[in-house]
């Protein structure tokens, strides 16, 4: 061996540092690649020669790139969609084929089909949920354009108001009290003392007005509640009338300090109401009407609060995206709905994942199994909105590295170089 093996020490070392510089020239390239994870070379030496009992070493070899899963910084950007992993975790995407990919890199928009991809059209995977915020699938895409919330029905009435003290019982007689009684609105109104109006939806989600009218009567501290409903909206009902919906009226009785007396109140159901728009029958019952609050004071009649539990369909308008990946929809109806979580991806060794490129890993045999997860539970970190992982390259480490492969490569050089002479020397004995 001799002479040679100082030869084939000196072209491993040329080999070796020439890769660890390619590794250091890709995270210099990728100093500004979002969500890239930088590698660093790991040598082994290469021992096998035996001379006179003593090993000689026979240069080097790159053994292994390790990726180094270490937290990037954090930058803030506009886009709702731009999303950064604070911790442990990788977002799960997925190709039109089914193969499933994983990254750090979370520059999502929303591709022609309504899902939220990567730059790449891969598909980011969460369960998609309830408005209860409960999962009601597996992994799947989360498509979240065009999306349609259901009406709810209205079922229940908050109602909190002033009746004025000073005020008598009206002239005119009101109509009727029984369920079904029609007159026009100027009678209605003209038989009370105040009037407030609530929207409620039926199960179509078209909104009906209430029309909820106060007669103060002849015992003290008493007034009559009577509910109205345009009775053109009514199935059988005469348009431009008002059509009373309570059964039997309804009455609110006060204390001497103007408090409500509930022991001597009495509140009726509304409806049923048969709705001409084929919509279900509405009912509210009397259990699910609250006047709390309400007061008899010698102060103007004034509502001071007015609450129902219904809404119209809407259309998704916006979104919103919490630290626990939950996507919030806003709907043009004017609420708010969860409509998915966004899934994270685990490893028990991260840097065994194979890259593919495209800031995407796939699972190894290196990697170990896979477990998913919720951003915040557990060990998995959380979800930045509006924000992106910077790359974890550090260029003044990397130009360190870069000075040192270099000397490493050109000692190694001249190590081939010195040796040559040798060789030489040995060759020109025979002279």
């Amino acid at each position: 061996m001799a002479l040679t093996g100082a030869l084939f020490s000196g072209v491993s070392g040329i080999n070796s540092n020439g890769n660890a510089m390619n590794i250091i020239g890709d995270n210099i390239a990728n100093a500004n690649t979002i969500g890239f994870k930088s590698s660093r070379a790991v040598f082994f030496d290469l021992l096998s020669a035996d001379v006179g009992g003593t090993k000689i070493g026979l240069g080097s070899r790159l053994a292994a790139s390790d990726r180094l899963f270490v937290q990037g910084g954090v930058e803030t950007t506009n886009s709702v969609t731009d999303l950064a992993i604070q911790g442990k975790g990788l977002f799960i995407l997925r190709d039109g084929q089914g193969g499933t990919f994983y990254s750090r890199a979370g520059q999502f928009g929303i591709d022609k089909d309504g899902n939220l991809a990567n730059p790449a059209g891969l598909a980011v995977q969460g369960v998609q949920l309830d408005a209860n915020g409960n999962p009601t699938s597996g992994l799947t895409n989360i498509v979240i354009s065009q999306l349609v919330v259901s009406p709810v029905e209205t079922d229940a009435i908050d109602i909190a108001l002033n009746l004025d003290a000073t005020k008598a019982t009206p002239t005119p007689a009101i109509p009727a009290d029984a369920a079904g009684t029609e007159e026009t609105p100027g009678n209605w109104f003209a038989g009370a003392n105040f009037s407030t109006v609530v929207t409620v939806y039926d199960s179509l989600g078209r909104g009906h007005d209430l029309t909820y009218l106060f007669r103060k009567t002849a015992t003290a501290n008493q007034w009559d509640v009577r509910v109205a409903a345009n009775a053109g909206d009514i199935a059988g009902g005469t348009a431009g009338m008002l059509q009373q919906v309570n059964a039997a009226g309804g009455l609110l009785a006060f204390n001497p300090d103007g408090t409500l007396d509930t022991a001597t109140t009495n509140i009726t159901d509304i409806g049923p109401i048969a709705w001409a728009d084929g919509s279900n029958a509405q009912t509210v019952l009397a259990a699910d009407m609250d006047f709390t609050g309400t007061t008899q004071f010698a102060l103007p009649s004034s509502v001071s609060q007015q609450n129902q539990n219904g809404s119209q369909s809407g259309i998704l308008k916006g979104i919103s995206i919490g630290t626990d990946g939950v996507i919030t929809g806003q709907f043009t109806s004017g609420g708010n709905q969860p409509v998915f979580r966004i899934a994270l991806a685990d490893f028990a060794n991260p840097r065994g994942l194979a890259h593919v490129g495209n800031s995407l890993y796939l699972q190894s045999s290196e990697s170990g199994s896979l477990l998913t997860g919720n951003p915040g539970d557990g060990s998995f970190g959380t979800v930045l909105s509006s924000s992106l992982e910077l790359s974890t390259v550090d260029l003044a480490t990397e130009f360190v590295k870069m000075v040192t492969t270099q000397r490493g490569f050109q000692a190694s050089s001249r190590t081939i170089t010195v040796t040559d002479q040798l060789l030489e020397e040995v060759a020109n004995l025979k002279r």
